[in-house]
C-alpha cells in the first residue's frame, strides 16, 4: 500500500536509537528522504549508508532546549529547501528513586524532553506554514503519561504529560494550515531505555500484566510512526495512539 510519502524530506530525531532505526529504515523504504538526527556520528554513518533509495543524510545533534532545536530545522531547510515531516523520537531517561531526584536531574529531562521538543515541533511548523506544506508532526509519548510510570521515572513521566497536551495544543494552533500533529503513546517496547534500572523479575511482572503477555517492538513502533505520518492518516490530528499491547487503556 502506498503510503503517499514518496519524496518527503522526514526529518527523524533519535534515529539511531532503538526505535529510531527501525522507523529510518520504514520511511526510506517508502521512499522519503530521512535526515537522520541523532547525538552519535559514527551510528548515524552507518544507519545512512544502509537506508534504501537516496537523498538521505545525517545531522549530529544533541537536542536540549531552544537553539539546538531551532538549528536542526535551520540546516533541513538550507540542505533540502523544505520540511514535509518531522517525527521526533529523541528523549532521555534516567531511572532515578523520588526522594533522590535533584534540580539539575529534573530540569535536564524538562530542558530535553519537553523545551527541545516544543521549539523543534514549532520551528518545523513555522516553516511548513511559511511554504504551504501540508506537513505532519509526530512527538514522541509514553504510557506514563496516564499512568504516572514507575516510581523510578517520575521526571520522565511528568515530561511525557506535558508532550502529549503539547501535541493537541499545537494541533489546534497548525490545523487550519493543513498540519497535522500527533503523538504516540508506547507502552513497554524492548529497547535499552526501557530496559533502564529495569531487573529480570520486573520484566517478567511486567509482561505478565500486558495482555499480550510480551514486550512490544521497536519495529511495530516503527510502523505506527510511519503511518500516522503518511497522507494515509489524513484526518487524524491531535491524537494520542496507545501502542501497548493493552497494557495501557483509554
Amino acid at each position: 500500500m502506498d503510503l503517499g510519502i514518496r519524496g518527503s524530506v522526514v526529518v527523524l530525531t533519535g534515529a539511531a536509537g532503538g526505535i529510531g532505526r527501525p522507523t529510518a529504515i520504514r520511511f526510506a523504504e517508502e521512499g522519503a528522504r530521512v535526515v537522520a538526527v541523532d547525538r552519535d556520528a559514527d551510528a548515524l554513518k552507518e544507519l545512512v549508508a544502509q537506508l534504501p533509495g537516496t537523498g538521505h543524510s545525517y545531522l549530529e545533534a544533541t537536542l536540549s532546549g531552544k537553539a539546538t532545536a531551532e538549528s536542526v530545522i535551520d540546516h533541513v531547510l538550507q540542505e533540502y529547501g523544505r520540511v514535509d515531516i518531522v517525527a521526533h523520537l529523541a528523549a532521555i531517561l534516567e531511572a532515578i528513586p523520588v526522594p533522590d531526584v535533584t534540580e539539575e536531574q529534573f530540569d535536564r529531562h524538562m530542558n530535553v524532553n519537553v523545551g527541545a521538543t516544543f521549539f523543534l515541533a514549532r520551528a518545523a511548523a513555522e516553516a511548513m506554514r511559511a511554504a504551504d506544506i501540508h506537513g505532519s508532526i509526530l512527538l514522541m509519548s509514553s504510557g506514563a503519561w496516564l499512568s504516572g510510570g514507575m516510581p523510578t521515572r517520575l521526571p520522565y513521566a511528568t515530561t511525557k504529560g506535558a508532550v502529549t497536551t503539547m501535541a493537541r495544543s499545537l494541533a489546534k494552533e497548525y490545523g487550519p494550515d493543513g498540519i497535522r500533529v500527533n503523538c504516540i503513546a508506547p507502552g513497554l517496547i524492548d529497547t535499552a531505555m526501557m530496559r533502564t534500572g529495569l531487573a529480570p523479575d520486573q520484566r517478567t511482572a511486567m509482561e505478565s500484566a500486558t495482555p499480550l503477555r510480551r514486550f512490544g517492538l521497536p519495529e511495530e513502533i516503527a510502523d505506527t510512526t510511519v503511518y500516522l505520518c503518511s497522507a494515509r492518516a489524513s484526518f487524524i490530528s491531535g491524537a494520542a495512539i496507545n501502542v501497548s499491547g493493552g497494557n495501557t487503556l483509554y
